[in-house]
This record gives structure tokens, C-alpha cells and sequence, in this order.
């Protein structure tokens, strides 16, 4: 997925998010291909920066669903309403669906 100037702060979290899962992924294929190839410092190296991406990772998921909680809760801990980049009140399900359906079109695989 990419990042876009007027993409939301929660839809470009969610970006980095899928990308750091697309690399997740990589490295899983990398791992088997080393193995098959008897290519041990390949896969030793794979698996040192696939715990390190598997950090990042956790770190990005929270950080997502610390910017979806500063979207909905009001100082207090309440969830009243949500008002999206320009201001407007919406309702939390359809903004996060609505954000989850454009970031699909930048999904690179």
C-alpha cells in the first residue's frame, strides 16, 4: 500500500501496517527458499530480521488502534462522535470501513 498526502492518519498507519505484513511474508518465502538451498546464513539472516519486522509490526497494529481511539474518544474516555480530516461528524463503523475500502486500491500485491 502507499502513502498519499491527503490519506488519513489512520488509513496511512494502516499502510505501513500491510506493507511491514507484505514483508513479513517475503521473508517466510526467503526462509523456504534458503532451506531448500541448504543456504544457512541466508535463512539465519532471515529469521534476525523477521523478529525485528515481527516488532515493527506489533508496533504499527497498536499505533493503528491508537489513532482509531483518538478518533472516537473525547478527553473523558467517551465515545460521542467522529469527525473525519475535514471536520465532519461521522459514524465510527462507516469511517472505518470507508478507510479499509480505499486503502485496498493501493494495495501493490
Amino acid at each position: 500500500m502507499e502513502i498519499h498526502e491527503d490519506a488519513t492518519r489512520s488509513a496511512m498507519i494502516q499502510a505501513v501496517a500491510h506493507n511491514l505484513s507484505t514483508i513479513d511474508r517475503d521473508l517466510d518465502m526467503l526462509r523456504k527458499v534458503g532451506n531448500a538451498r541448504n543456504d544457512h546464513k541466508l535463512v539465519e539472516w532471515a529469521d534476525t530480521l523477521q523478529k525485528t519486522v515481527h516488532g515493527c509490526y506489533a508496533d504499527a497494529l497498536m499505533e493503528f488502534g491508537l489513532s482509531l481511539a483518538d478518533l472516537t474518544m473525547d478527553p473523558q474516555g467517551h465515545i460521542p462522535h467522529v469527525h473525519d480530516n475535514h471536520g465532519n461528524e461521522r459514524n465510527l463503523s462507516d469511517l472505518i470501513r470507508e478507510t479499509t475500502m480505499e486503502s485496498q486500491a493501493d494495495e501493490t500485491r
